[in-house]
């Protein structure tokens, strides 16, 4: 259980339900062959940046999410590299058989991803910035064997804001552990009270853009009856929440409806192109 639990399969999930709807949104045709290698690859991807986060931030998890395999020993550090290894491998694979782009650009993410958490997760803006670009790089990847890449940069820009906003709010939730470990997040850098208000900027700038696109987007209805029901309103109930008072706000649940709040948000493109 610790081989699985490790990886997250519930972000796993979303990881493969992303990739799927990019690759619906902009194939023309779909390739089944194509479709497999992207899911495997982008999976295994995001499964090898958990594992590492994970084997980086053991002595920060100890004390702010101690369940975890490593901080509770249920598996060892050399044991995680290893399921690393395997993971990143595969995920290489895939992307070589996709073709020589789709191959650079696993390399290329697998390498970000080593390279965040050894050297910038722990730093204020850019640790934040760097997941939420690979999170809206994700549908660039899996529109790379269409050809219809222009396609899905709405669903990349709102993907990455998505991931912004939601990173902050998860360093606002692990102040504690970070301030104990010196890990120097945004939260600890600049407090909690500035981190807020700069979230309730980004929120602001979502509303605007989401509204934008259901202006200008050339989307079909379904796209603002999707984005009116169900996303803008899990959105502002998150920035009213942030205006609550320190002890009445609960940023994992917070983050946790950010992330279920995305699968309705890329909802939204899928059924917006029909």
């Amino acid at each position: 259980m610790s081989y699985i639990q490790i990886i997250r399969p519930l972000n796993l999930l979303i990881t493969a339900f992303a990739s799927a709807s990019a690759y619906f949104i902009v194939a023309d045709n779909i390739d089944q062959i194509n479709l497999f290698l992207i899911l495997t690859s982008t999976v295994l991807t995001a499964g090898a940046g958990n594992i590492i986060n994970d084997i980086i931030d053991i002595d920060i998890d100890t004390l702010n999410k101690p369940l975890r395999p490593l901080p509770s020993k249920n598996m060892t550090v050399g044991r995680a590299y290893i399921w690393y290894f395997i993971l990143v491998a595969g995920s290489m694979t895939s992307g070589f058989f996709l073709g020589y782009h789709s191959f650079a650009a696993v390399i290329l993410v697998n390498f970000i991803l080593l390279f965040y958490t050894v050297f910038l997760k722990r730093r204020p803006f850019w640790g934040n910035f760097i997941v939420a670009f690979i999170s809206g790089y994700l549908f660039y990847f899996c529109s790379i064997t269409t050809g219809n890449f222009i396609m899905i940069i709405p669903l990349a820009v709102s993907a990455f804001l998505f991931h912004f906003i939601r990173e902050i709010i998860k360093d606002i939730a692990d102040i504690d552990g970070d301030r104990k470990q010196k890990a120097n997040t945004m939260a600890v850098a600049i407090g909690a009270d500035r981190t807020i208000r700069l979230l309730k900027m980004l929120i602001m700038t979502l509303i605007i853009y989401l509204g934008y696109l259901m202006l200008a987007g050339g989307y079909s209805v379904f796209f603002s009856v999707i984005i009116i029901l169900f996303v803008i309103p899990v959105i502002v109930y998150v920035l009213i929440s942030l205006s609550k008072k320190d002890h009445k706000r609960d940023y994992e649940k917070l983050s946790l409806i950010m992330k279920a709040d995305m699968v309705f948000g890329i909802l939204a493109f899928y059924f917006g192109m029909m």
